[in-house]
């Protein structure tokens, strides 16, 4: 018999808003369902994480701008072949745009899926731009400007506030979620 389908919680927030972190600490804190445990899932994985990406010598990604939109399109491909194979996923996102939320609304739509805005003010974010050393400077800025104006959220969060507090109000909502059945598909 083959597993239930997942279920997906997506973290959308600017860079540096404290994404991954947050995602870490759910895939630790969230309890399991008859799929089993979350697994954490991110584009970072192929941009930062791994040697997935060709790099120039001076380890920028070769051809970013050309191969760009086939990556965020695998990547959000991925998210319903892991659902479909029974896994949980808690995925740290940046949506840049509605034409990417479009594309990813239609993909997961026969899901499970909790949207979580995890807003930072930009100054927040510009500091820990700085403090990382590994974001292109201006990158948060923008990202700010965008991310959070065209999805419709089931939670939202403030990057201020400490990490197992956004945790226990993330698990609290999916529980509540999955008490009452859930949104399964979307449907706007």
């Amino acid at each position: 018999m083959p597993p239930p389908p997942g279920q997906i919680i997506l973290i959308n927030g600017a860079s540096s808003a404290g994404k991954t972190t947050l995602c870490r600490a759910l895939r630790d804190a969230l309890p399991d369902t008859l799929a089993g445990p979350f697994l954490h899932f991110s584009l970072d994985f192929f941009m930062f994480d791994a040697d997935v990406l060709p790099r120039t010598p001076q380890g920028r990604i070769r051809e970013w701008s050309r191969i760009r939109p086939q990556v965020f399109g695998g990547f959000y491909r991925c998210l319903p072949a892991l659902l479909g194979a029974g896994n949980n996923l808690v995925v740290d996102l940046i949506l840049e745009n509605s034409a990417q939320w479009d594309q990813l609304r239609e993909l997961l739509a026969p899901y499970d899926v909790t949207l979580v805005g995890l807003h930072c003010p930009v100054e927040e974010l510009e500091r820990r731009e700085a403090a990382r050393g590994d974001r292109r400077p201006g990158d948060a800025r923008r990202d700010a400007q965008t991310v959070h104006t065209f999805v419709p959220y089931d939670l939202e969060l403030d990057c201020r506030d400490p990490v197992l507090h956004n945790v226990e109000r993330v698990v609290s909502g999916w529980t509540a979620r999955a008490v009452s059945g859930g949104r399964g598909k979307e449907t706007e």
